[in-house]
Order: C-alpha cells, then sequence, then structure tokens
C-alpha cells in the first residue's frame, strides 16, 4: 500500500510512542514534539487504525491485512489463521460460553432410563393365507363373493397407535415416587399448575371459540404428546422390531415396555380370533345355502325321472336331463368343498395361533440412557468454537 510522507510520519512517531494510542495527556506532549497538533494526530492515528495498519491493543503499525478470499476465489488459510491467532481471547471466551451452558444444561437435565424388549412376528402373521386363502380360488370358480385377502397386522402402526398409548396414560403405575399408585398424568405433574407456561399465556390472547373441551381429555392429550417422545420402534431388514421406552424411573420403564409386548400380542390375537370367526360364519352360511341348492336341483332332477321314464326320451328331453344332472354334480362338489372348508375354519377358530415371537423381555435399567454429559459437553465446545471464528473473521474485517 502506497503511503503518503505525512501517514510514514505518523507511523513512526506511533511506533516509537506506542502509548498515545490510548494516551491523550502523552498524546498531546508528543505531538507538540514533532509540531503538530493533538487533534491531527489523534484524527491521523484513527484513520491508520480503520486501515488496519496500527495494531489495535499494541500500538505498533502492521501490514496491510491479507485478504480472506485470492484471486481464484479460494479461502486464504493464513489469513484465517492469523485472525484465529489475532481474536483468540474472544474466540476462547465464546467457546468458554457455549461449553459452561451446555455443562449446566447436562446437569439439569432430566435424567432418563432405557428398556428394550424385541420380538419376531411369527410365520403366520402378515401373510395371507388361513381358510380364506384356500376358498379363495374356488369362491371365484363358482362366483361366490364377499372374500377379500386376509387381513396383516403391522406391529410398529400397532405400537404407535393412540389407542396404546392412551392405555398407558391412563393405567395405574408403581413407581419409587408413588408407591401407592399413580397414572403418567400424576406422575408428570400435569395436571398442577405451572408457574409460567409461555404456551398458554400465548393463547390467551388468541380467539377460544366458543368449544370448550374436558379437562381430563386435555391431560391426556398432552401426556400421550410426552409419551410419544419417549417411545421408539425400530424395524430391522430381517424382521427383528426393537422398542425402547425412555422413563425417569427404571422399573417404569421396563413394565410400560413389558406392557407393549403383552398389548401387541393380545391385540393381535384377539383381531385373528375375531377373522377366523367371520371366515367360520362365512363359509357356513355359503354351505348353507349350497346344500339348499344342491336339494334344489335334485328335486327337479327327480320330478323330471318321474315325468318321463328314461326310455321315453326325445332329443329335447335328454339334453334337460343332461343339464339337471349336471347340474346336480356341480351343487353336490360345491357343497362338499365347503363342508370340508367348513370344518377347517372350525378348527381354525378353535386352535391358538402363535402370531407374536418374543426374544427379549424388558429388565430395569442399571445405567442411565440420557442425559450423554460428555458427548453434550464436547458438542458445546464444538459449537461454541464454530460460532466463535466466524464472528471473529467479521470483527476482523470491520476494524
Amino acid at each position: 500500500m502506497q503511503l503518503t510522507d505525512h501517514e510514514k510520519k505518523i507511523l513512526d512517531i506511533v511506533k516509537a510512542h506506542p502509548y498515545i494510542v490510548d494516551n491523550p495527556e502523552k498524546r498531546e506532549s508528543v505531538a507538540k514534539t514533532y509540531g503538530l497538533s493533538e487533534k491531527t494526530l489523534r484524527n491521523r492515528i484513527a484513520e491508520l487504525k480503520k486501515r488496519g495498519l496500527i495494531n489495535l491493543e499494541t500500538g505498533k503499525d502492521q501490514e496491510e491485512k491479507k485478504p480472506l478470499v485470492t484471486e481464484h476465489d479460494e479461502i486464504n488459510l493464513t489469513a484465517v489463521w492469523d485472525t484465529i491467532r489475532l481474536k483468540r481471547k474472544l474466540i476462547t471466551t465464546i467457546s468458554a460460553a457455549f461449553t459452561l451452558t451446555g455443562l449446566i444444561y447436562a446437569i439439569v437435565a432430566t435424567i432418563y432410563f432405557e428398556s428394550t424388549i424385541s420380538m419376531y412376528p411369527a410365520g403366520e402373521l402378515g401373510q395371507s393365507g388361513g381358510v380364506l386363502g384356500e376358498f379363495q380360488g374356488l369362491a371365484k370358480t363358482f362366483g361366490v363373493g364377499g372374500l377379500g385377502p386376509a387381513p396383516t397386522y403391522n406391529i410398529p402402526d400397532i405400537i404407535d397407535s393412540r389407542r396404546l398409548k392412551k392405555d398407558i396414560v391412563l393405567k395405574t403405575w408403581i413407581t419409587a415416587k408413588f408407591p401407592q399408585g399413580s397414572n403418567l398424568i400424576k406422575y408428570w405433574e400435569l395436571d398442577k399448575e405451572k408457574l409460567f407456561s409461555p404456551r398458554k399465556w400465548i393463547s390467551s390472547f388468541l380467539p377460544q371459540g366458543n368449544y370448550s373441551s374436558n379437562q381430563k381429555d386435555k391431560l391426556a392429550y398432552e401426556a400421550i404428546l410426552e409419551l410419544d417422545e419417549l417411545i421408539s420402534v425400530k424395524e430391522e431388514i430381517s424382521g427383528l422390531i426393537t422398542v425402547s421406552v425412555l422413563m425417569q424411573d427404571p422399573n417404569l420403564a421396563a413394565n410400560i415396555a413389558n406392557y407393549i409386548a403383552e398389548f401387541v400380542k393380545e391385540f393381535i390375537s384377539i383381531e385373528q380370533q375375531r377373522e377366523a370367526r367371520r371366515n367360520r360364519e362365512f363359509v357356513e352360511n355359503q354351505k348353507i345355502e349350497a346344500k339348499y341348492q344342491l336339494e334344489k336341483s335334485e328335486e327337479m332332477l327327480t320330478d323330471l325321472r318321474k315325468k318321463h321314464p328314461i326310455q321315453l326320451d326325445t332329443p329335447e328331453l335328454q339334453m334337460i336331463r343332461s343339464r339337471l344332472e349336471y347340474g346336480v354334480e356341480e351343487n353336490r362338489a360345491v357343497y362338499i368343498t365347503l363342508r370340508q372348508q367348513y370344518e377347517i375354519a372350525k378348527i381354525d377358530e378353535a386352535k391358538e395361533n402363535l402370531l407374536v415371537n418374543m426374544l427379549d423381555n424388558a429388565e430395569p435399567a442399571v445405567k442411565k440412557a440420557k442425559p450423554k454429559r460428555s458427548l453434550i459437553v464436547v458438542i458445546s465446545l464444538l459449537v461454541g468454537f464454530m460460532i466463535a471464528i466466524p464472528i471473529s473473521l467479521l470483527l476482523d474485517r470491520k476494524e
């Protein structure tokens, strides 16, 4: 950078007397020595500061700052490092502030314990088949309607259902905090008025309309939302399903996880039994209808034989007789098949199918799962450092 003789003179004065940068009295004395006014010297020093030719801390002259981006649009790492070195105190302060904040959060954050269960859907679960599966081909052949595919049950969807979560929220649980038992609404103290609730304060300024929901329903809804954050389901490619439950009480976490397992098994079992009963009733109705059709076709054939002996058949009677005999055979085949399927349906309704294989039941955790204090502190330090560097670069470019 080209400097005027006057600017060079000011730099030489500052180099010889660095204390004049921040000391007005000594600056006035030095200015008189060099034949300048204190105001002129002060203004020239300020201009050189803005141009980065005088170090703000020591008062010593320095070289022109290197650009952060080179002519080839590349980041100048040397300039970045010089700025970091120059602003190390600011960077350290910001990083320490973030680290301290993370440490405080890690200390005061609610401690959670995790319990898990793992299960496999059994072979029959989720597969179409059973009575309806075997009967569908026959039904289509004879035009029997009303059959659909066997229902499938997705275990993660069952666990994520509002029905299950509401049962968990309203169920009475024995915990160390409430030895006599309480539901999760009381356990989380959602029924108590908070000293300050930002959401409630904001909602008080919004139009509410004429609708007012039940207080119990509101509390249950809030508890379900909180429980939703504490239950996670993971499904592997192999079919293994892992359910994790986080709770402040390790025994409560294990009890809820095991309750989820029992709910899933019971729900699927009841639904399968209901479906088996529906299948049996459907096949039974079809069997009754097939028996009626068979008896009707047999009566028509018998009437024909009584009125028209086979020795006196004309070509027209032979054709009618042939059709009636074919109808009897067809109805008999349908009835026999439906009779067999009806017996199978009764057996299928009576037997207990294995639908879910439990691999691991939940046990109370011996170590906390959250918060991970070391990880929180390390992340806070890194975040503080990443935020401090851009701030330092920005401030350095403005000086």
